[in-house]
């Protein structure tokens, strides 16, 4: 199977929904690429994306991406769009919040117009997938997986009698910070516990203490190598739409480290705890939370071990299957036959054929349409679909 994937810039996200995936792709044998495109520039040369058997859209649903898109489907290429976050929901913290808000009705609109164009949609969780479902998108879950880079041994050159806590965070989580009100908490921390130390990578707690360190960017190959110097690691977000719908890969990152972890039981991390190598902590519960933990090296060492058992599960070589299904499923929308083996496909992504055997492999032969003359432009008269209103309603706290 031949994958193109293209993403508006190189970024975590780009990574997780893109690079690594076509990464993996090419090591299980397929054909996989990976290229940027911001929309302003030229696309990737039409002549050879359309070969392709799938184009996979990372974020990319402006008009150039839905001209592409379009054009694409013409030539009989599968298209298949992924977004990973609620961008009619950014948060004030976040650099594309101004982008956003400004005209949240205008990016809905496109947004839904990308989607009705594709064969299939993909994204990170069930809630995202209902959303982006009312939007018009024949959506998939695909979870996000770590790089097998993370996956390491726990380092021995921690000092003994001391705790580094670590909060890997983008700018957004700054609405976190204060709604769960952490400064306070982490301050008070260090000033009762003279062991423990503080570290935070993007966004600034604002802690004052010669025990705090503020790294502000760390480059995404090196972040396993940061992560793995943590020995506990937290990932709290506060109860409002946006956060709903993230990705549970920080504890995954945090886990695959051999990193215990502390994070907030709604959305992505609703669901996990101690058999993935952590707790989940209630809203105002963090005074307790960390004192316990950072007071009890055994526990620590025992989330650790499961955190590792965990992670190393959790790697997108090891789960590349479900790329490779939700691949599979539009190219065969777009008349494509493809040469891949579903026995891992997860379930409910791609529909059992009749009669056929429950995972079983299927074998198939690639059998490229003809590829049609391009036709970009919107037929005249023809109106962009409109999304319904109300989609992304705030919900009251529980």
């Amino acid at each position: 199977m031949h994958v193109v994937a293209l993403a508006g810039a190189p970024s975590a996200g780009a990574a997780y929904r893109a690079e690594l995936p076509m990464r993996a792709l090419g090591e299980a044998g397929h054909r996989a690429e990976f290229h940027v495109w911001d929309q302003r520039n030229e696309p990737p040369s039409f002549e050879h994306v359309r070969q392709a058997d799938v184009v996979h859209m990372w974020r990319l649903f402006r008009g150039p991406a839905r001209q592409l898109a379009r054009a694409l489907r013409d030539a009989g290429v599968a298209v298949v769009f992924d977004n990973d976050d609620d961008m009619t929901r950014v948060p004030k913290g976040s650099p594309a919040y101004k982008e956003m808000s400004a005209a949240r009705d205008q990016v809905a609109a496109e947004l839904s117009a990308m989607l009705r164009l594709c064969h299939l949609v993909t994204t990170t969780g069930s809630e995202l997938a209902a959303r982006l479902r009312r939007l018009g998108g024949d959506t998939r879950v695909v979870e996000n997986y770590v790089e097998t880079g993370f996956v390491r041994e726990r380092s021995v050159g921690h000092p003994p009698d001391g705790v580094t806590i670590g909060w890997v965070a983008g700018a957004e989580h700054r609405g976190d910070l204060r709604e769960l009100r952490l400064k306070r908490t982490l301050q008070a921390l260090l000033e009762q516990q003279p062991h423990v130390s503080l570290v935070s990578v993007g966004v600034d707690l604002g802690v004052q203490s010669e025990r705090y360190t503020h790294v502000d960017h760390v480059p995404f190959p090196q972040l396993p190598d940061t992560i793995a110097r943590f020995d506990l690691a937290l990932a709290p977000i506060a109860d409002v739409s946006f956060n709903r719908v993230r990705s549970n890969i920080k504890v995954k990152e945090y886990a695959a480290g051999g990193v215990p972890w502390l994070a907030s039981p709604i959305g992505p991390y609703r669901g996990l705890g101690e058999q993935h190598g952590g707790r989940l902590v209630p809203n105002f519960g963090w005074p307790e939370a960390l004192a316990e933990l950072v007071a009890d090296a055994q526990s620590r060492a025992s989330l650790a071990e499961q955190a590792a058992a965990w992670g190393r599960t959790q790697t997108v070589a090891g789960n590349v299957g479900a790329w490779e299904a939700v691949f599979a499923e539009a190219a065969e929308r777009a008349g494509r036959r493809v040469s891949v083996s579903l026995a891992t496909r997860p379930e409910g992504s791609v529909p059992a054929a009749a009669g056929a055997d429950d995972g079983a492999a299927r074998p198939r032969t690639i059998v490229p349409r003809p590829i049609a003359t391009p036709e970009p432009a919107r037929p005249a008269g023809r109106a962009p679909v409109k999304p319904r209103r109300g989609l992304f309603r705030r919900r009251s706290s529980r």
